[in-house]
């Protein structure tokens, strides 16, 4: 091993031992863990089938879905695992696996007891999709009007 590697990886330390402090400092009750990086709080998911761990889904996981809240931005963020390859029929797969995750999503709601008719105004917005928005139950809507979406425009 050359020494620019070894200082290199001693830097790299260095940086992660100051952006853990710096956390330390700006959350009083921040851990770090698979739930918790930074800003970041890994708030539910599910595991893909590929996903090798054995783990509850988390931070360091492999999810089809997950939601996942950031504390600098005060946004939550949707993450949906788009890297398969659908057999043919290739829409109607994908919009299987689409509403597969939306259920997941409904029961996630339901379990928490949050509202599942959050109120997407059009007035003065924008007319495209987010997988972020300041409410689980927005992030949710954001979810469902774009799989009945996909769906719908490709007839399934």
């Amino acid at each position: 091993m050359n020494i620019f590697t070894m200082i290199k990886w001693k830097l790299e330390d260095i940086r992660e031992r100051l952006y853990t402090w710096k956390y330390k400092l700006k959350y009083t009750n921040y851990i770090e863990d698979g739930r918790h990086y930074g800003s970041l709080e890994h708030i539910w998911g599910v595991t893909s089938y590929d996903d090798f761990t054995g783990s509850e889904a988390n931070l360091y996981t492999m999810n089809d879905i997950d939601i996942t809240y950031d504390r600098d931005s005060k946004l939550y963020m949707l993450g949906i695992e788009t890297a398969y390859m659908f057999k043919e029929p290739k829409k109607q797969n994908e919009c299987e696996y689409l509403k597969e995750l939306l259920d997941f999503f409904d029961k996630y709601m339901d379990a928490m007891g949050l509202s599942k008719s959050f109120d997407k105004c059009l007035f003065f917005s924008q007319p495209t999709i987010l997988t972020s928005a300041e409410s689980i139950e927005e992030l949710y809507m954001n979810f469902k009007i774009f799989v009945e979406g996909y769906c719908k425009a490709y007839g399934f």
